[in-house]
């Protein structure tokens, strides 16, 4: 019987504590992003915790139990502890945690570092941004792709900020959405990136005075992205007992 994909959904949990966030997301961002995932048999919303817990809610156990972390920020990842952002990182590349990072959370001290972008959160000159909202076209460009399976063409959503290029990122190793704005921008909106043994989708829809994360093809994209991020099935990651204690593995004795 196939395991189930353990979820964990990361939130900082500051503007939807008030207007007008508050209103859109009564429950708080965290509870409506999770609920993509909850009644859906083959997922386990392991943890669902927020900026304000002790460790972020990102202790060492917790990411030991999570094959895919869904991460939201945005004014409060200039505050994010350094050590947890490491550990996450460590988790990915090491462990092979999925790691799904959503609109501003791009910005975020772990996805930032692990993609080896120079950190500096007030920076939000590295692509233009139109916060008031547009409506944005999402083309899928990678038909075909199983982030995109059960998707038509593009998705329509109403508003959202525009995020234009250029985006000053490592170029991706796939990109699989691409935005047109009511305004006339473009801006690669969904991409996937490798590092280590972890996998990593950037989705920049979903800002918060929005009702993004209650739209059936965001949701969708979630769960796909979960299913594509995920270890596979019976995967072994070796601990470092072995070829990562940095012993060699070949004979040098004819060094000698």
């Amino acid at each position: 019987m196939k395991e189930k994909t353990r979820i964990t959904v990361f939130c900082e949990h500051n503007q939807d504590r008030r207007e007008p966030v508050k209103s859109v997301y009564p429950q708080g961002m965290h509870e409506t992003i999770a609920d993509a995932f909850r009644g859906h048999k083959e997922f386990d919303v392991a943890h669902v915790v927020t900026q304000d817990m002790p460790e972020h809610g990102l202790t060492a156990e917790v990411l030991e139990r999570t094959d895919v972390l869904v991460w939201w920020s945005h004014l409060d990842n200039p505050i994010f502890d350094d050590a947890v952002a490491d550990r996450v990182i460590k988790r990915v590349i090491e462990g092979g945690m999925g790691f799904l990072s959503l609109h501003s959370s791009i910005f975020s001290k772990p996805w930032q570092k692990i993609l080896g972008i120079y950190y500096d959160a007030g920076a939000w000159g590295r692509f233009r941004t139109m916060p008031k909202g547009e409506k944005q076209r999402v083309w899928v460009s990678a038909p075909g792709h199983p982030i995109t399976a059960g998707l038509g063409e593009y998705i329509d959503i109403p508003r959202d900020e525009m995020y234009g290029e250029p985006q000053l990122i490592p170029e991706p190793d796939r990109t699989v959405f691409i935005s047109w704005w009511e305004g006339g921008e473009v801006g690669r909106s969904g991409c996937v990136f490798e590092r280590g043994r972890g996998k990593l989708f950037q989705f920049t829809p979903g800002h918060e005075e929005f009702p993004i994360f209650y739209q059936e093809e965001v949701r969708l994209v979630l769960r796909n992205a979960a299913r594509f991020l995920a270890p596979p099935p019976g995967v072994i990651i070796p601990d470092a007992q072995g070829h990562l204690d940095n012993r060699p593995q070949e004979d040098l004795s004819h060094r000698k």
